[in-house]
């Protein structure tokens, strides 16, 4: 079938103009020319999107992608952000970088793959948080990539779908770069003008001088509905108060979250878990004790 037949097709479809004789001129509301315009302009609409081409992403599922180091930079004592930029600086206008809150890319170079969960990304370029270990070759690799170096890049993956308040309140647990999934996850909730929803985020970590993203959080708790929660298992004298955060001591347990949802329904909660696979199946099981129904793993 031919461009010029699928417009003929859609020129069927047009809404018939109904006869002069049609209005009776005693300012029916709504009219039958009134609803006579708001007819040609959804079938105009129909028509357009029709004809447009369908968007594109930069990322593709089965194939990498090359990027660019754009900048690196400390987010905490063992904590990067990596930005990555797309090189090529003229795109088509419906092609962009596409992906969700708390779906995750493959990283690939050195002859070695990663998988990174975005924090923020534009258009054309994504920044991710990576956690330095001491004998973690890839991720030091990453921290002294020169400006402009190639990184190839695959994905996005990850199946968690969130509904504008399909629930009233979320509560995050992570440890560690657990919290790459979920901060933009609350991000994108407390953005959103429209939601009601309250945003609990829970993140364990060894002492503050290991948490990442604390300007980032900071700024999130400036929000009515966001909350966030530090929980440190090494309190020293150089903890400090931190504008925005709640600071207490001990590791994630079973005791802990159940006091932290002790106010909660289970039935209107989601429940977000990130951390190891340990953490994970640990906090999965004792929230299906608690009765709750909602719960996703960012694995």
């Amino acid at each position: 079938m031919s461009l010029d037949n699928c417009d003929d097709d859609h020129d069927d479809d047009r809404p018939e103009t109904p006869p002069e004789e049609d209005c009776c001129g005693s300012g029916c509301t709504p009219c039958v020319f009134d609803v006579h315009k708001t007819l040609l302009r959804e079938w105009e609409s129909r028509k357009t999107r029709a004809r447009a081409k369908p968007a594109g992403n930069l990322l593709s599922l089965l194939s990498y992608k090359a990027f660019v180091v754009a900048n690196v930079s400390d987010t905490s004592e063992d904590y990067i952000l990596l930005c990555l930029e797309h090189p090529d600086s003229k795109i088509e206008s419906n092609v962009s970088l596409r992906l969700t809150p708390g779906q995750y890319v493959m990283l690939h170079s050195w002859s070695k793959s990663r998988p990174y969960t975005p924090i923020a990304w534009t258009q054309r370029s994504l920044v991710l948080l990576v956690k330095l270990y001491k004998h973690g070759e890839f991720s030091l690799l990453l921290k002294n990539a020169p400006i402009g170096s190639a990184i190839n890049v695959r994905g996005p993956y990850g199946d968690f779908k969130y509904e504008r308040n399909s629930f009233r309140q979320v509560v995050m647990f992570s440890i560690g770069s657990g919290i790459a999934a979920l901060y933009p996850v609350a991000k994108a909730i407390v953005d959103d003008e429209a939601e009601l929803t309250r945003v609990h985020l829970v993140a364990g970590f060894r002492s503050v001088e290991h948490v990442p993203l604390k300007k980032e959080l900071s700024h999130l708790a400036d929000y009515w509905n966001f909350k966030c929660t530090l929980q440190l298992s090494q309190l020293n004298d150089k903890t400090v108060y931190l504008h925005g955060f709640n600071i207490n001591a001990g590791r994630l347990c079973k005791a802990l979250l159940a006091n932290y949802l002790r106010s909660n329904d289970t039935e209107t909660s989601l429940i977000l878990i990130c951390g190891t696979s340990e953490f994970n199946q640990s906090t999965k099981e004792w929230l299906q004790e608690m009765n709750y129904a909602h719960i996703h793993i960012f694995e």
